[in-house]
C-alpha cells in the first residue's frame, strides 16, 4: 500500500484514536524524515536528509562508526606517510552496481570531478585541498596542500561513483545514480519518497532490510501519525512538546541523543544595524538562552560557549564566545545608537530543525524587551538560505549550524566563510585565519581555531545560543541507537 502525505495528515486529525501499535514486520524499512533530498548526485550533499540516502547508495572511502570513530570503508587500512600524505589501501573485489570495479581509479576520479570547476560541486571547498592523487594496485597515495587534520573525516564523506558511467553520464548522473551501496535506487518521487532496494553485488554484509524507503513528510503531525499507525518505523525531528506526549501517551518509543545541531544568532553586515558590531554585541547580552533551553526546548537542548556542539573535535575547551544575559547593557547600546522603538527585522527558518521558528519568535520577543521593535519572519529553509547567501536576509536572522564533520573547520567555512555553501558573511580577515587553520595540524591548528572563536566572539559575528538534542520516535519492535552525526543507517536498525 502507498501512503502519501495527504492520506497521513487526514489521518492525523482525530489525534488518539490510533489502532493497535505498530512494529517492524517484513523486508521493508520506512523512514519519514523532514524534507525531500537536494540530489541524488553525491557531489551536491548539503543536508542531512540527503546524506541519510546518499550514505545507503555509496560507498565511502571511510566511515564513521556508531561511536563517531573512524573506520574502514572501501579502503581496508590507512596510515599516514608523512606531514603531507597519506596511503589507503583498498579492499579488492568490490564493484558498482553496474560492474565497474571499485578500485584506486574511482579514488582518483571521483576526488577529480568533485574538483571540476564545471561539476559546480558546493564540497569543492572541502576537497581541493587533496593536490595528488597516485594508484599503484589497490594502494592509493594521496598528497596534501599541507598537513590535513581533517583528511579522515574528508575521506568518510568521499563517496565513490564510477569513472566511465560517470564520466559519460556527465550533469545527468544524479538522474540514474549508479554507487556501490547497499542499496540501488528504485524510484525518487520528488517532494515525497526515494525508494531503494538492496543492492545483489554488495560487497559487504548483506542489508537487513529488502527495500528502504525515505518519505519526505514536513508536518510533524503527519510524521506522528505515521509512526503511531506503522506507515513509516522511524520518524526524525519530533518537537519537545509532542516528545513530552508522546513518553507519557507510552505508544511508541521516543529515542533522543547528543547532537552537533546548533542554533546561532547571526546577522547581515551588508544591511543597517547588522553592520555595526555594537548593535550585535547588544543582541548577544539581550538573549536568554536559558530561559530558551527551559521554556521552549523543555529541556531537549544544551547550552553552548561557541558554534559548536560538545562532540565536535578540535575546540579548545577554554576559549569562549558566548555573551552573558545582560538586558540592562542591551537596552543601554540600543538607546545609545538611536535604535529604541525603530523596527528591525529578524528572519528564521521554519520546519529545519525542531521548534526553529518558535526559537526566531522568542528572541524576537526578548529583543522587544530591552527597547527593539523587532518584526519576526520565518520561512522555509531553502528560500531563507538562498537570501542568506544574497545578503537578502533580515539584519538579525537565526541560522541552524549542522556539523556531519566533528571537526570545527569545515563548519565555520559553511556559514561563514565568504565561499562557504551557507554563507553571506564577507571578512577578508576571517577568511585568512580561516585559511591558515585550514592548513595547520596539532596544537597550532587548535590555537588557531581558538582565535576564529574570538574572533566570532571580538566583532560579534555569531552569537551561539544551544544545541539540540535530536529526538526520533519509533515503532515498539524497532532497535536502534541514535548517532550524534545524525545519520540513519539501516544496517544499525534491527
Amino acid at each position: 500500500m502507498h501512503i502519501t502525505r495527504r492520506g497521513l495528515l487526514a489521518g492525523a486529525v482525530a489525534l488518539g484514536a490510533w489502532p493497535a501499535r505498530a512494529t517492524v514486520q517484513g523486508d521493508t524499512l520506512v523512514i519519514a524524515q523532514t524534507g525531500d533530498i537536494v540530489s541524488l548526485d553525491p557531489a551536491f550533499r548539503t543536508d542531512t536528509p540527503t546524506g541519510i540516502v546518499q550514505r545507503h547508495l555509496y560507498d565511502g572511502v571511510l566511515r564513521r562508526m556508531p561511536d563517531m570513530t573512524v573506520g574502514p570503508g572501501v579502503a581496508k587500512s590507512w596510515r599516514r606517510v608523512d606531514a603531507v600524505t597519506w596511503q589507503l589501501q583498498l579492499e579488492e573485489g568490490r564493484k558498482f552496481s553496474n560492474g565497474e570495479p571499485v578500485d584506486g581509479e574511482s579514488v582518483r576520479f571521483t576526488l577529480a570531478r568533485l574538483n571540476a570547476p564545471e561539476t559546480r560541486s558546493p564540497l569543492k571547498d572541502l576537497f581541493e585541498t587533496l593536490t595528488k592523487v597516485t594508484v599503484d594496485g589497490p594502494t592509493v597515495t594521496i598528497t596534501t596542500e599541507g598537513p590535513d587534520a581533517l583528511f579522515e573525516a574528508r575521506m568518510t564523506n568521499l563517496q565513490l561513483v564510477p569513472p566511465k558511467y560517470a564520466a559519460t553520464a556527465g550533469t545527468h548522473f544524479g538522474e540514474a545514480p549508479i554507487g556501490s551501496g547497499p542499496y540501488v535506487l528504485e524510484h525518487w518521487r520528488r517532494n515525497e519518497e526515494v525508494a531503494m532496494l538492496a543492492n545483489p553485488t554488495y560487497g559487504g554484509t548483506p542489508p537487513r532490510f529488502r527495500r528502504l524507503v525515505v518519505r519526505a513528510v514536513p508536518e510533524e503531525i503527519a510524521r506522528i501519525a505515521a509512526v503511531r499507525t506503522g506507515a513509516a518505523h522511524l520518524v526524525t525531528s519530533i518537537s519537545p512538546n509532542q516528545a513530552d506526549s508522546l513518553q507519557r501517551a507510552a505508544q511508541v518509543q521516543v529515542l533522543t541523543a547528543d547532537s552537533n545541531r546548533t542554533m546561532v544568532v547571526q546577522f547581515n553586515k551588508e544591511v543597517a544595524p547588522g553592520d555595526d558590531p555594537r548593535f550585535r554585541r547588544a543582541v548577544g547580552f539581550a538573549v536568554n538562552r536559558d530561559d530558551l533551553i527551559r521554556g521552549l526546548m523543555k529541556g531537549y537542548a544544551s547550552p553552548i560557549t561557541t558554534i559548536y556542539g560538545s562532540a565536535i573535535q578540535g575546540v579548545p575547551k577554554d576559549v569562549r564566545g558566548d555573551f552573558p544575559y545582560d538586558p540592562d547593557t542591551a537596552r543601554q547600546i540600543f538607546r545609545e545608537l538611536g535604535l529604541e522603538g525603530k523596527e528591525v527585522e529578524l528572519a528564521g527558518a521554519v520546519g529545519r530543525y525542531p521548534l526553529d521558528r518558535e526559537c526566531a519568535l522568542a528572541i524576537g520577543g526578548q529583543l522587544r524587551k530591552v527597547g527593539l521593535n523587532v518584526k519576526v519572519r520565518t520561512y522555509e529553509y531553502g528560500t531563507f538560505a538562498e537570501d542568506i547567501k544574497k545578503n537578502k536576509v533580515a539584519p538579525i536572522f537565526i541560522q541552524p549550524h549542522g556539523n556531519v564533520w566533528l571537526d570545527p573547520l569545515p563548519q565555520i567555512i559553511a556559514f561563514l566563510y565568504s565561499r562557504g555553501h551557507w554563507s553571506g558573511w564577507r571578512d577578508p580577515v576571517l577568511d585568512g585565519m580561516i585559511d591558515r587553520a585550514n592548513r595547520a595540524d596539532g596544537e597550532e591548528r587548535v590555537g588557531l581555531v581558538g582565535d576564529l572563536i574570538r574572533k566570532l566572539h571580538d566583532d560579534a559575528i555569531a552569537i551561539p545560543l544551544y544545541a539540540n538534542r535530536i529526538i526520533y520516535a519509533a515503532v515498539p519492535g524497532l532497535q536502534w541507537k541514535p548517532r550524534t552525526d545524525d545519520l540513519i543507517v539501516a544496517e544499525e536498525i534491527s
